[in-house]
């Protein structure tokens, strides 16, 4: 297979329709900036993971094609803009940004990283590539009319905004609650990013001393609970270790649960990895966690009537309809929707 088969699969699929942007995929040959052994799925819409934890989290990888024209399409890039990639993984992003614009920073915090997509880059001659914290940016080289972040993150620094020009687009994966992550497009308005388009996504996560409290915990057995704090799992890896009760699950339709989990403060998804997530509740000393046809609760059954309760008064959850804001300093009063306080800013999404 070759880019342009890529192109087509993206194009049947409806998810790449800019013209630029396919002409850019269909000329970066994705098999140079994966693993050798994994060339043969380079042109599948595939997530391919490059480096693993010590416990076995992916922590870099080449994002999924299909996430890759989403976010790049979102970006409305032209030709003579400076562009700013927060997250260099393979390198393959950067070299599509290279295409679409006119010269292109990439930073990554981690040096091996860094220095293999710099061999892979070294033909590209507009895409710089640097080891560091992507947290700060890459402020000699600022004002960006462009930023983008190839990795997920619950807060937005204020060095982001500052970097980029008024008026220019920040997109990056902003992560919510668990199970609800955000590829959100802002535009920056002054000292206020507003969204200005939402796609479903999903990312590694930030690293370094930013990267927030959400993530993984091991649980044993080769599974993780994925919380939005993950110091809590604690007393949950011991619950989670006891021996369910077992019964039907309802049908849920996951637009429900997304609502249900911007609602939810306690919200956790149980993973092993291969990609699906089994959502659920927890409080303390309680439990639920909705495991394919079957809810299984652990401890006492306060989890499972919140859930159940949820899902009967909940409503779908539209994400392509969200507004979401982020403000820094002083945030404005709360409209209606649902409002998230990060160390760095405050985020404000609602319907409509």
């Amino acid at each position: 297979m070759a880019p342009h088969d890529l192109v087509r699969l993206l194009t049947d699929k409806g998810v790449l329709t800019d013209q630029r942007v396919a002409g850019a995929m269909a000329t970066v040959p994705r098999e140079l900036f994966v693993p050798e052994d994994r060339r043969a799925e380079a042109y599948t819409d595939t997530v391919l993971v490059t480096k693993w934890d010590e416990t076995g989290v992916a922590i870099s990888s080449a994002s999924q094609p299909a996430m890759v024209a989403i976010m790049l399409e979102q970006l409305r890039l032209a030709g003579g803009h400076s562009v700013l990639e927060i997250g260099a993984g393979t390198g393959y992003n950067a070299a599509l940004l290279g295409r679409l614009a006119d010269r292109v920073v990439t930073v990554d915090i981690d040096e091996e990283i860094a220095r293999q997509a710099r061999e892979r880059l070294a033909g590209v001659g507009n895409v710089e590539v640097r080891v560091g914290d992507g947290w700060a940016g890459a402020p000699d080289r600022a004002p960006y009319d462009r930023i983008e972040l190839t990795i997920g993150t619950s807060d937005i620094s204020a060095a982001w905004r500052d970097q980029l020009a008024d008026g220019g687009l920040l997109v990056l994966p902003l992560w919510l609650r668990v199970g609800v992550q955000l590829s959100v497009a802002f535009r920056r308005d002054g000292e206020v990013l507003r969204g200005e388009s939402v796609r479903d996504c999903g990312f590694q996560r930030l690293r370094g001393p930013h990267s927030g409290p959400e993530g993984f915990a091991a649980i044993g057995g080769g599974e993780f609970v994925v919380l939005d704090d993950a110091s809590e799992a604690g007393p949950l890896r011991t619950l989670l270790r006891r021996t369910p009760r077992e019964e039907r699950a309802p049908l849920i339709d996951p637009s429900v649960f997304a609502r249900l989990a911007l609602d939810e403060p306690r919200t956790l998804a149980i993973s092993d990895l291969s990609g699906g997530l089994r959502p659920g509740l927890y409080d303390a000393g309680s439990a639920v966690v909705i495991d394919g046809d079957r809810m299984l609760t652990y401890g006492s059954p306060t989890s499972r009537d919140r859930l159940i309760y949820g899902l009967g008064t909940a409503r779908p959850l539209d994400r392509s309809r969200l507004r979401v804001t982020a403000s820094f300093g002083t945030p404005p009063p709360p409209s209606q929707g649902w409002r998230f306080v990060r160390p760095s800013c405050v985020v404000d999404v609602a319907e409509g």
